[in-house]
This record gives C-alpha cells, structure tokens and sequence, in this order.
C-alpha cells in the first residue's frame, strides 16, 4: 500500500492523469486520498535542529531554520512558522521562538526573507523603515516565502496540517497581519509581535486594509505590542484588535507589555511571561476546520481570492470582491457575490451529497451532479500549496449573475 509521503510525491511530481492511475489501481478513491494526504502515520520526526533550502515561486533560494522539538505526547505536531523583521534573519528568530516551540509541540520554520521579485510596492513597510527601503522584506503573493514556507512543511515533514500557524515580529508581524486578511483559511492561528496591519494608518486610512481586515474573523489571533515601540506605535495595534472585536472576533487577545521596546529581545517572548503564555494557549486551543458550513471572504486580487471551498475570479478592480458561501444542508450551497464575474466552487463529499446538488447563487439556482474525482483531487491539492484541507474533488466553474435589485430599491 502506498504511504502518506508517497502520495504527496506522486500527486505534485506526476500529472494528476498518471497519479491518479496509480491510486485507482490501488484501489484509492477521492476520500481515501484526502485520509491518505492527512496522515502522519509513517513518518515520526526526530528531534532535531538543521537549516534547510526553500526555494520561491522563482527558484530562488533562501535559508531556513528548522526546528523539531522532542515528542511529548502521541500527536503529531503542529508547525509556526516564523518571520522575523527588517535586517534580522531566520537564524536570529529561530533562537527567540525555540521555547515558544518547545511549550506549544510544534515544529519550527523560519525562512530568510530576500527581496521582492520583481516590481513590489514597498508601502507596508516604507513608512516606518523610509521610504527608500531597499532590504530584503515579506510579501502575501503565494510565491513569497511565507507561503512557501507553510507548503514546504506540508509536503516534507510530519506535521498536522490542521494546526499551522504564522508567527511575526516587526516587519514579520506586518506580514503576519497581512497574510491573516489574505490567505486565513490555511491557518489555525497567528501571533503579531509589535507588528500591525497598516502603518500607513498612521498618515491617513489604508482604504486596502480597512476592506479586507474582516477577512481576520475567520482566524484567532494573538497580538503582542511594546508600550515603549517608537517603530511601529502600539496604538495602531490596539486600534485593529478593537475593531476587530466590536466586529465579533471571539478569538482574539491583546497583550500590551509595558517595558517593551521595538527589539524582540525586550518584549519577554520567555516560559511565565503573561505574552509568551498567551500565545501558547491560544495555538493549544485552535486547530482549523476544513470545509466549514459557512465562508464569508472577501479580496482585491485574484491571488487572493480563494477561501477554503468558495473562489472568486474575474475581480472587478477599484474595490473588493465580496462573497458569502453556506451549505443550507448536503444538497442545497447559497451563495452571495458582489464584485466578481466568475466563481469557483471547490466541493467535496465533506460538505455535500454525492448526486444532485443545487447550487443558488445570488438568487438564481442550478443543479449540478456531484461525482468525485481523483483528477480533481489531485490538481487542486498542488494547486492548495499541498494542503490536503483544500483540496477539492470536484470543481465547478460558476459566472455569476449580477444581483438582482430589491422591489422598490433605487438605482
């Protein structure tokens, strides 16, 4: 019988045809693969401390820093991956993160952040580091790094994919925040230290982040911020979590630690500190749940514009997409989208029946035949970032009708 890590070679390394010729002659169908994809069964992690080669979407190489903590229990770990700020490295993070590792049983990633490829605005950071900022810095684009790096754990090593978690301190922090408004739905949680979602805020609104910052809902959050941060100020911070809380995010935590500074060496990431503590409860206590009865998401960019079983295409440009999936019940999805011309409908036997399902979207309905495929499978699971949790087997190519005006409404 085939094994965990083998699938994952064969369904990124093959074209999903021959994959998937070879897990049917093994009798493997669309749900078995999932299990299969999921499993950590045949491949125990020994502790240990190594660095590692990631390439980006452009074959460029970078270092990072692994860490696999010894085994406390049975369970398979969970991962952080860590971003560290401007002009520091995966190395230097990895030394302040090992213990935040060792309390939560998770295996450690920190890649080295390199310059943006290509032409990148450098707005997110520009602001507090000048505006001639030239280093090296983290993008959302799933290229980059921080993605890359969430992939790379996915495919290599033992780790519960249900349990990954971003954590960012400084320029790391930003880029946590931006990834937790953009690509929330591969994650369990996320931790900001003295990090924030927009510092362009501080000049005037950041009409981008205020759009998609709702997107936050979908994930907990822990934020940690120095009182004494002249970088980056706490106001902007504490800002944000406020918001966010008057929105209804249940899972968020603000931590304000008074003697702290900018430098991650004095914000006290240390065992019996109320910040280190609170992050170590917070990644205890979440874990993501795939194909959720309900997704609400919205995007600028088409990059961007996927949210677990629901992806919107064909962006219309000048504001955000918007869309609100639900499973009325296994046979019945009602989908509301404003800002986009096309749909795609990302399903598996998780969230619906086999056979007739009706598809309503923005008040106008379809019927379509649900047959799980291991073509399907397999293509979106490497299209997923090797992320078994959004992988589909069957997908749905949808456009969508513009919503129809409410009797009596204006133009």
């Amino acid at each position: 019988m085939i094994r965990a890590h083998e699938a994952r070679r064969a369904c990124l390394d093959e074209s999903p045809g021959a994959a998937a010729e070879l897990f049917g002659r093994q009798g493997i169908d669309p749900r078995g693969l999932e299990r299969l994809l999921f499993s950590t069964a045949d491949a125990g992690e020994a502790a240990r401390s190594e660095t590692v080669e990631l390439l980006d979407a452009w074959g460029r190489p970078t270092e990072a820093e692994l860490y696999v903590p010894p085994r406390r229990d049975g369970r398979p770990p969970g991962l952080i991956v860590g971003l560290h700020g401007v002009g520091s490295s995966g190395a230097a993070l990895r030394d302040h993160l090992r213990p935040l590792a060792d309390a939560c049983g998770a295996v450690l990633l920190c890649p080295t952040a390199l310059q943006p490829f290509g032409s990148s605005s450098n707005f997110d950071v520009a602001g507090i580091f000048g505006s001639r900022f030239k280093e090296a810095r983290w993008t959302t684009e799933p290229g980059d790094f921080p993605v890359r790096a969430l992939r790379w754990a996915r495919e290599r090593l033992a780790v519960d994919v249900n349990r990954c978690a971003l954590v960012g301190a400084s320029m790391g922090g930003i880029a946590t925040w931006g990834m937790a408004s953009r690509r929330w739905d591969g994650l369990a949680m996320a931790a900001s230290v003295n990090g924030a979602p927009s510092i362009w805020e501080m000049f005037g609104p950041d009409n981008t982040m205020r759009e998609l910052l709702p997107n936050v809902l979908g994930v907990p959050l822990t934020v940690v911020h120095g009182v004494r941060d002249q970088q980056i100020p706490l106001v902007l911070a504490r800002d944000a979590v406020t918001h966010l809380r008057g929105r209804g995010h249940r899972g968020i935590s603000f931590v304000e630690v008074p003697d702290g500074e900018h430098k991650l060496s004095t914000m006290g990431i240390e065992p019996g500190n109320p910040q280190f503590d609170e992050i170590v409860r917070c990644f205890g206590a979440a874990r993501r749940t795939p194909w959720p009865g309900r997704v609400r998401h919205r995007a600028r960019e088409r990059a961007h514009g996927r949210a677990h079983w629901v992806e919107m295409d064909d962006l219309h440009p000048g504001s955000a997409a918007t869309v609100d999936a639900r499973a009325v019940d296994r046979t019945h999805l009602v989908v509301r989208a404003s800002g986009c011309s096309r749909l795609r409908l990302l399903l598996s036997d998780r969230l619906v029946d086999h056979g007739r399902v009706l598809v309503t979207v923005n008040d106008r309905s379809r019927e379509i035949d649900f047959r799980p495929s291991l073509v399907d499978a397999i293509s979106t699971y490497g299209e997923a970032d090797a992320d078994p949790g959004r992988m589909a087997q069957m997908v749905v190519d949808m456009t969508v009708p513009e919503i129809r005006e409410e009797e009596g409404s204006s133009c």
